[in-house]
């Protein structure tokens, strides 16, 4: 192998290990991508296998957010390099850095059950979406934060249309306790 490509990709590597110590926009939009890799997968998987009552009406709406995934997926990597990140590129480093998780059992799960670990999945993008847009404005990386907010807007529409698939409200089961602690 060429010495300089590993010396760039050494250099690279030694920056992630810094950027995910103190994470930057990069580092989380990275696990976003990542992230976002594996629910396309997981739709995949979901639109072939997928049974239940409405099962054409569903896998035609798994198969448009799966599109839909993957189109925010292609512009995620071109918004991280326009702002001079390296986005994972490769199967490897998708694995290292989803937070969400695959499973070959998950084909013979029933509607309700695919639409509640979609939802669930959703809700988990989001947390590293909320915090990546916080990093991305202190960074100055605007361009970056308002595609992020705009990826949120549209996995909250999901999360919602998912919800109302299995009797759900919106938020039903990810609110926050209200509790005082006094």
């Amino acid at each position: 192998m060429n010495k300089k490509i590993e010396e760039l990709y050494l250099a690279e590597q030694k920056q992630n290990e810094i950027d995910h110590h103190q994470p930057t926009a990069g580092a989380m939009t990275n696990h976003i991508l990542s992230n976002l890799r594996v629910l396309s997968t997981k739709l995949n998987q979901f639109e072939w296998y997928l049974k239940g009552s409405n099962v054409f009406a569903d896998k035609k709406f798994i198969a448009e957010m799966r599109l839909t995934v993957d189109n925010y997926f292609n512009q995620l990597g071109h918004q991280l390099v326009n702002v001079g990140e390296k986005p994972s590129s490769v199967a490897e480093e998708f694995k290292e850095y989803a937070m969400l998780e695959e499973d070959p059992r998950n084909k013979y799960f029933t509607d309700t059950e695919v639409f509640e670990m979609l939802v669930s999945d959703v809700q988990t993008s989001k947390l590293f979406i909320s915090r990546a847009i916080i990093l991305a404005q202190k960074e100055s990386k605007f361009p970056l934060q308002n595609f992020l907010i705009e990826l949120e807007e549209k996995l909250n529409q999901y999360s919602a249309e998912m919800q109302a698939r299995v009797g759900k409200e919106p938020l039903e089961g990810f609110e926050e306790d209200d509790e005082d602690d006094d």
